[in-house]
């Protein structure tokens, strides 16, 4: 096969993926009746083992991770910004580049990580053993008992997370940065506070949304494709793994350009 071929090859492949993903979760989306499923006792109880562990549990890593970049990043980019620009410029791009960015993209790649790899895994192990279709013979929806509440914890855990993690990549950036460099870490607080305008707060929930519906859609997804070989089980994994991280990239980078 030549390149050319190989090329229209992967476009067209890399369309019907698009067309499955969508119509799998536009599919499951349809299922979801909230006014029935939460209060179901099987679903509940799933939905909240499913966000103790997606959001709970990753706090203790988020929260190494953001000191670590605050320290090692934010103090970085305020002590360079304040070189060449002064502290007029300081604020604006906090706002921008380190809350509006680095929480959620990072955050993102926590989740893909951490908790995309083990709904995979979980979901496909689950179908090895045999256990969706005697509940499917029961009438028991997949998507309403598997999927839903798995993506839900996602977005979820993807919102407070990524604002967990801004917040405290900012405050410890700018109070480490204000022990080193000497200027007030409070004056510059406030006019972050004031750089935080309805419209940067709605993209910020916007985007992180969005990103916790497709990696938590894309978990149950590729964990759902596999078949009865054990052997699929870390393929699926590796591809949910990687097609979440392409997204987050590509999907941040248009909403980058969208704010620009």
């Amino acid at each position: 096969m030549n390149f050319f071929g190989w090329v229209g090859q992967s476009c067209i492949a890399s369309f019907l993926y698009i067309i499955d993903f969508t119509c799998f979760l536009t599919q499951t989306l349809a299922v979801w009746q909230p006014h029935r499923n939460v209060f179901n006792r099987a679903v509940y109880s799933n939905l909240l083992g499913q966000l103790i562990y997606t959001g709970i549990d990753a706090i203790a890593m988020i929260s190494f991770l953001a000191v670590l970049v605050g320290i090692g990043a934010t103090s970085q980019l305020i002590y360079i910004m304040q070189a060449i620009t002064g502290a007029g410029d300081l604020t604006e791009i906090l706002a921008r580049l380190v809350v509006s960015e680095l929480g959620p993209l990072i955050t993102g790649v926590i989740l893909v990580g951490r908790s995309c790899s083990a709904i995979a895994v979980d979901l496909g192990n689950t179908k090895v053993r045999g256990e969706i279709e005697p509940l499917e013979f029961l009438g028991i929806d997949v998507a309403d008992y598997f999927v839903v509440p798995r993506i839900i914890c996602m977005m979820i855990s993807q919102v407070t997370l990524a604002l967990y993690f801004s917040i405290l990549m900012v405050l410890s950036g700018v109070f480490f940065s204000a022990f080193i460099y000497h200027f007030s870490a409070q004056e510059s607080l406030l006019q972050l506070l004031n750089k935080m305008t309805v419209n940067v707060v709605m993209i910020f929930m916007l985007k992180n949304l969005i990103f916790g519906l497709v990696i938590g859609a894309l978990a149950c997804f590729h964990g759902l494709l596999v078949e009865n070989s054990p052997t699929q089980v870390p393929q699926q994994m590796q591809k949910a793994v990687v097609r979440s991280l392409v997204f987050l990239f590509l999907a941040d980078g248009y909403f980058l350009l969208v704010t620009l």
